[in-house]
């Protein structure tokens, strides 16, 4: 009887309370995403990232942030994990970066002592890396804003023409 009663109340306080692994204090999220262009041709594999600008008191406690797919779109994710952005109004920040390609070419098999002399070699490399999206777009003075609220939140932003600079 013991047993039954412990499962019983068990399973009412998962009912009553739910059961999540969300952090305490966690606002509620909002599906948020951020399709972004340069020069009006989907941006693939850029750093999307949005900085609340209406609560500064808690600067990026719920930071979300996205990359973006062949088709420009970056599916927002607060804390990386949790589905959505808080409500508020947010600076959007996109950066992308290149790094140039290894001079020791691919690496060989894994497991094989020429692995180990290509990996020991590789970590000694100076590779040049390449921005490529304007400065602005990926610091405070961004021009993109997106006010984050109840339902669906989508924005369409264009980053300009295409650009590598070496940084």
């Amino acid at each position: 009887m013991r047993k039954f009663i412990a499962i019983l109340l068990l399973s009412l306080s998962v009912t009553i309370f739910g059961c999540s692994n969300r952090p305490l204090g966690m606002p509620s999220l909002y599906p948020c995403s951020i399709t972004v262009t340069q020069d009006g041709a989907p941006l693939a594999d850029a750093s999307v990232i949005l900085v609340n600008i209406s609560d500064v008191d808690k600067g990026q406690a719920w930071a979300p942030m996205g990359r973006t797919d062949s088709g420009g779109v970056a599916v927002m994710r607060t804390n990386s994990q949790y589905n959505g952005a808080a409500t508020g109004k947010y600076r959007i920040i996109v950066e992308k970066v290149e790094t140039e390609p290894s001079k020791l070419g691919s690496p060989p098999p894994a497991d094989t002592p020429e692995y180990e002399v290509w990996s020991s070699k590789s970590a000694n490399e100076n590779l040049a890396q390449f921005a490529l999206v304007e400065a602005v777009y990926s610091s405070s003075k961004t021009p993109h804003e997106i006010e984050v609220g109840k339902g669906a939140n989508e924005k369409t932003i264009d980053v300009g023409k295409a650009v590598r600079k070496k940084m």
